[in-house]
């Protein structure tokens, strides 16, 4: 009978050689000092941690401590930017003030543009949380992006602005990149938007003009923005040959039309945006192929011929046949926008016969129709 042997167990028997290799080790179970410049995934509590303090580690030899290569910090970064995927990291992250090395990484002199677009990144992704947000602006790390899109590199100036606009679409970030460097931060905005050299792609322009029309949500918003002349600068984007481009043009023209039709909301803003000439500039963008595009016109043409000059203003140009054929757009929200303009146009006595030559009788049905518009507006 063979008795069964577990092979797996350890052999009674030793080879003396190998028990050189057996004896206790004495030495530290962890090195007293670790390298700093060491970068490494780490697991648990230290997984942000230890790429947060290489990241504080200076990038100028002479300063007694160890320094982190360029190439080496944005290998720290894109590590650091692949753990920012749920809220617990990025908590861990702004606990570790990680804005701070961000921040110095964008004003630092000849960084290089990958640097500086992974450290855009990173302070978008804290950008979706209120602690984030407090210590993005604790540094004035806004001022410091919107310095970025006056850049060399066109991948830097679009991560920037990616960056601004995700600040900017919560409330305490859009009032707090507001009041930043005393409001120049839309000044910064309004000159990239209209800046024609060649870094300046249309994906960072439209950028800029989205950042611009979340900050005009508000009044103080506008008001800031009529300050730094922005109803102008949207102007020059609409007829500008970027947004002239197929295909990123269209996204252009949106977000310049949405930025008019905010200002156009408020009651100084309208006038403003009439007496600089924003209806020579609107109207073409009626004609538009891009539905969001002809949305934010009718939209803003909505806001502004609620002044009385406008309604007389719109009903003098060709653009009231293009709302007519408007009423029957295949977007619902278009063709009502397109009915309320000619509706608050009919108001003006001056418009009135305009519109009843250029509607057909069917289109004259629907829009003076008093089921439809009640009694706003006198029938012929």
């Amino acid at each position: 009978m063979v008795k069964h042997v577990n092979l797996n167990h350890a052999m009674r028997a030793f080879d003396p050689q190998g028990l050189q290799d057996r004896h206790p080790d004495r030495s530290e179970p962890f090195p007293k000092h670790v390298v700093p410049t060491e970068i490494a995934v780490a697991y648990g509590g230290r997984r942000v941690r230890k790429l947060v303090d290489v990241l504080r580690l200076p990038a100028i030899a002479g300063t007694g401590s160890e320094t982190l290569p360029p190439g080496e910090r944005a290998r720290c970064m894109r590590y650091l930017l692949g753990l920012m995927t749920d809220q617990e990291a990025k908590a861990e992250a702004v606990a570790c003030e990680v804005a701070a090395p961000l921040a110095a990484t964008l004003t630092r002199e000849n960084e290089s543009a990958e640097n500086k677009t992974l450290a855009c990144e990173l302070l978008a992704s804290l950008a979706h949380s209120l602690e984030g947000r407090g210590s993005i602006v604790a540094i004035d790390a806004l001022v410091a992006a919107a310095a970025l899109l006056k850049d060399d590199d066109t991948r830097v100036r679009v991560s920037a602005g990616e960056f601004l606009a995700s600040m900017a679409k919560h409330a305490d970030g859009a009032a707090a990149a507001l009041r930043a460097a005393e409001g120049n931060v839309l000044v910064l905005l309004a000159t990239a938007a209209v800046d024609d050299s060649p870094p300046a792609s249309a994906a960072a322009k439209t950028l800029c003009c989205e950042t611009l029309a979340l900050l005009t949500l508000t009044d103080e918003g506008t008001t800031r923005a009529l300050e730094a002349k922005t109803v102008f600068s949207m102007m020059t984007v609409l007829t500008s040959e970027s947004a002239r481009s197929v295909p990123d043009g269209a996204p252009l023209k949106a977000a310049a039309a949405r930025c008019l039709k905010n200002v156009c909301q408020h009651g100084v803003g309208k006038i403003a945006a009439f007496e600089t000439g924003a209806l020579d500039a609107l109207v073409p963008l009626l004609r538009s192929r891009d539905t969001d595009v002809r949305l934010q016109a009718t939209g803003a043409l909505l806001c502004l011929t609620v002044e009385i000059e406008a309604k007389k203003a719109l009903a003098r140009t060709n653009a009231l046949f293009d709302l007519c054929a408007l009423l029957r757009d295949g977007h619902a929200a278009v063709a009502e926008n397109a009915l309320r303009v000619v509706q608050q146009c009919a108001e003006a006595p001056d418009a009135r016969k305009r519109i009843r030559d250029a509607l057909s009788n069917r289109d004259k049905a629907l829009v003076f129709d008093e089921r439809v518009v009640g009694n706003c507006v006198v029938s012929f």
